[in-house]
């Protein structure tokens, strides 16, 4: 009976770490995910006033924006910048080959360059790092300029899946900071115009889920069996989502069923409606009756999309496209 009651209180936990109250599986997805995993934090923008703060949005768009480096200070020349991005890199994602070139850029005027290239295909993610204190402090250190930016995955992989992620930038800037842990990180603070693909298959998708939710409900007692997502986009502003979660506590099975719909509206914010969540299998039903009120305060909840580590850069346009493979595409800022 003990492992009963862990095992409930272990998916209460877990639901929320996992934020499917707030449509998070989605973010895992197409933003967490696709942005490498490795800077998912709560987000409030240290350059806004509490009086000005907007609604926490239902996406952090942080990992897109903040990239690792290993660096006791702002690089000097062109050379440490590639060198200091080359090493974040290699310590947080796993390549086929130590002596591949994963940065490039150009420009003889340091800090500003022409061009910042990150080529990051064929890297490795693990979604089992811990990424607590990653948020960066919000103490500007030094600045880097680039006339166009751009970072490639093509292909990211987790385990057996893989996405395709590009992300370009035109008259970028580039903040040097420290986050809480710390750590230096180069962070996107600024562009004039910048645009984020993000490509997968469905089935991907729940390849990438099946590995995030195993490990987070691996302390709790959960044992998270099988993820069958489903999303459709009706239009490109308009999308619907169906997810099932097999799961099993001392061998007895739990099935849980989550349902919602997503309306993104002119001024980039999204609004859930129709939220359902059905349980079955032996422990489903009572597990759901113990998440259902938590999900139901988040009915015609609209919120922004994304949120971005500055306020300065604006989400302008996403559309999502589910034809063979889940298609996204943000255009954001200044």
């Amino acid at each position: 009976m003990a492992r009963i009651y862990r095992f409930f209180g272990g998916w209460k936990e877990m639901c929320r770490r996992l934020h499917l109250p707030r449509f998070r599986s989605v973010a895992t997805c197409a933003v967490c995910v696709a942005m490498l995993g490795c800077f998912d934090s709560r987000h409030t923008s240290h350059r806004v006033t509490a009086a000005h703060r907007k609604p926490r949005a239902w996406f952090d768009a942080k990992g897109a924006c903040v990239f690792p480096m290993v660096t006791d200070s702002l690089p000097n020349s062109r050379e440490e910048l590639i060198d200091a991005l080359t090493e974040g890199w290699k310590r947080n994602l796993k390549f086929k080959s130590d002596d591949l070139q994963i940065i490039t850029a150009d420009g003889n005027r340091f800090p500003a360059l022409s061009t910042l290239r990150i080529e990051l295909g064929g890297a490795r993610m693990d979604l089992s790092k811990d990424n607590k204190k990653t948020k960066p402090s919000g103490l500007v250190e030094g600045q880097v300029y680039a006339g166009n930016f751009e970072l490639s995955g093509q292909p990211l992989l987790c385990d057996r899946a893989k996405m395709n992620l590009h992300f370009t930038a035109t008259r970028a800037r580039l903040d040097f900071e420290h986050d809480e842990g710390g750590r230096p990180v180069l962070m996107l603070a600024d562009a004039r115009l910048a645009k984020l693909e993000f490509e997968a298959t469905q089935s991907d998708l729940e390849r990438i889920l099946l590995v995030s939710a195993r490990e987070a409900g691996k302390k709790y007692g959960v044992s998270v069996q099988k993820v069958d997502l489903k999303l459709d986009a009706l239009t490109p502003h308009s999308i619907s989502l169906d997810l099932h979660l097999s799961t099993k506590v001392a061998l007895i099975p739990a099935g849980m069923r989550f349902q919602a719909h997503v309306d993104i509206d002119p001024d980039m914010n999204a609004k859930l409606s129709n939220l359902k969540c059905d349980g079955d299998e032996a422990l489903g039903p009572l597990i759901i009756n113990i998440i259902r009120p938590g999900l139901a305060k988040y009915e015609n909840r609209s919120k922004p999309v994304f949120s971005f580590p500055t306020g300065e850069l604006k989400l302008r346009d996403v559309q999502v496209q589910t034809a063979e493979d889940v298609h996204v595409i943000a255009l954001f800022g200044i």
